[in-house]
């Protein structure tokens, strides 16, 4: 079996701080393995690695520049472009279904909403012919009332107070 160190260890092998151990692994997106706690273990390979990574820190290089070697060997397998065009497609599928299901969704709202205002119209249109209709009777009721019986429709002219009408004299 392959001997596995701890990070500590490793960070005291080559001399830096065991985050900036946790921060090259992430960055370089080197494949470590980990034990039940989630703690990173690394081969002999992994070590050599990122002694690696210091050497090239250490002459000048920034960490966006460094060629790993294990990187250099093992390139991403090019994905098939008849693959990816069937994915493409596939997906531009889909997205169209659901631009047109989103389209007649908001038609359907659009379409509630106008029947909705249609029937608030309509109701206003309902209370407006019978305000209409109440003052028509009013004024057929005012027109109908003979002058001077404004008391007998119940229409009272207010009397003035004696006291004021003295002072107003």
């Amino acid at each position: 079996m392959e001997m596995v160190f701890k990070t500590k260890t490793v960070s005291e092998e080559l001399g830096v701080n065991p985050t900036t151990i946790q921060r090259w692994v992430k960055h370089f997106n080197l494949t470590c393995q980990k034990n039940d706690h989630g703690h990173y273990l690394f081969s002999e390979q992994d070590i050599e690695d990122l002694r690696e990574i210091k050497k090239q820190l250490d002459a000048g290089l920034l960490m966006n520049d460094i060629q790993i070697a294990a990187q250099v060997k093992s390139p991403v397998a090019p994905v098939k472009a008849q693959r990816f065009d069937e994915r493409f497609e596939s997906l531009m599928a889909q997205i169209e279904k659901l631009e047109k299901k989103i389209e007649e969704k908001a038609d359907d709202v659009l379409s509630y909403q106008v029947l909705q205002h249609a029937t608030e119209m309509d109701d206003m249109m309902k209370r407006l012919i019978k305000i209409e209709e109440k003052i028509e009777d009013i004024e057929v009721k005012l027109l109908k009332m003979p002058q001077g019986t404004e008391e007998t429709a119940g229409y009272k002219k207010p009397r003035r107070n004696w006291l004021v009408s003295l002072f107003t004299l």
